[in-house]
């Protein structure tokens, strides 16, 4: 690719040439316009939509707007649009042509390769909203695609990216080694909010996660609790890593339950524990990375962590059906989630319900 200092070494005439047999506009015109953001699917967060009015205080540069949106279901892309974006795409193909980020929400997790395999043949940064996707080797071919063509890729949960990782990082080294933690999210449904106190522990602690074994509630259907008001137990899931330098191996309990609480990790270390609360603007954090992605093309994790967190949530699901301690190693390419319509459903609402009013 030609930068703008190889494009100024050559004549003037040579350059217009280049140009015009290119069919391309020079690269600093090319600079000088925002990157377009296009959005694969209804999702339930609208990450995208943020960069219309980013953080005033942001000391970074954002060079992505929100563009433009596709969704399969008809009607739904258009109800997207809103005042946020510029163009509703029928073919989700055309719109990886034409948009420079591509940024997937689609609330059907058994969708992502397909959606994203466009983009990322064009080498193009990807983002995917969790949980990511169903099955392990669908999760594994995103990252072979993100590898070969150069295309930024990320998935993740808000809570990766607060504060207090760092402050257990520091926590760790100051008072560790690591011996147990306990991780909780007041948020009941598996595949939606288990990932975050996954991916949250994950990134304050580290990898290297043996078994998983499940425990408990297993909630996926958000209508029994959001109509019929069902109550909601509690899912435990106990990760096992491997040992790090001789040291005993590391506990890790993951829970999840509809209760009043607040999203936490309690760290025990070799001579003292310590509670860490989830402070700070969630939203706001993701912003941050989801830029960095967009602007810079960086990473804000590396695919290893993407691909074993998602396979720690894999692993509970088959220790659920199984009523065993699963190994990720044990693991294959059609492993996969659960799935149902809830969390589709639930995003949806909105638009259903604007529907039914014409």
């Amino acid at each position: 690719m030609r930068t703008r200092r190889s494009f100024m070494k050559k004549t003037a005439a040579a350059g217009i040439a280049g140009i015009v047999a290119s069919g391309s506009s020079p690269v600093y015109a090319r600079d000088m316009k925002k990157l377009k953001i296009g959005v694969l699917g209804l999702g339930s967060h609208g990450f995208a939509a943020r960069f219309k009015n980013p953080p005033k205080d942001y000391p970074k540069e954002v060079k992505a707007i929100p563009y433009g949106v596709w969704d399969d279901y008809p009607g739904v892309a258009k109800f997207m649009k809103g005042d946020t974006y510029e163009k509703v795409y029928k073919d989700p193909v055309k719109l990886a042509r034409e948009c420079d980020c591509i940024h997937i929400e689609h609330a059907d997790y058994r969708k992502p390769l397909e959606l994203a395999r466009p983009g990322l043949e064009m080498g193009k940064p990807t983002f995917i909203n969790r949980p990511y996707v169903a099955k392990i080797g669908h999760a594994e071919e995103i990252v072979r695609l993100a590898k070969k063509y150069d295309a930024p890729l990320m998935c993740a949960s808000s809570l990766e990216f607060g504060g207090e990782v760092y402050e257990m990082q520091k926590f760790m080294k100051e008072k560790g080694p690591i011996r147990a933690y306990e991780a909780y999210g007041p948020e009941a449904h598996f595949t939606w909010h288990l990932p975050h106190v996954i991916n949250y522990a994950h990134a304050a602690l580290g990898g290297g996660i043996e078994s998983v074994y499940f425990t408990g509630h297993f909630g996926i259907d958000m209508r029994k609790w959001r109509i019929e008001k069902q109550k909601i137990g509690s899912t435990l899931c106990v990760l096992t890593y491997k040992p790090r330098n001789g040291e005993p191996p590391i506990i890790g309990m993951c829970h999840i339950g509809n209760y009043p609480g607040k999203f936490h990790i309690d760290v025990y270390t070799a001579k003292e524990n310590k509670d860490f609360p989830l402070t700070g603007n969630w939203s706001q954090n993701m912003f941050y990375k989801i830029n960095e992605l967009y602007s810079f093309r960086t990473i804000p994790r590396p695919y290893e962590a993407i691909l074993e967190q998602h396979r720690v949530l894999v692993a509970a699901n088959v220790s659920r059906k199984t009523g065993r301690a699963v190994k990720l190693d044990s693991l294959g390419g059609e492993d996969t989630l659960p799935y149902s319509d809830a969390i589709r459903w639930y995003v949806m609402r909105r638009f259903l319900e604007s529907k039914d009013k014409g």
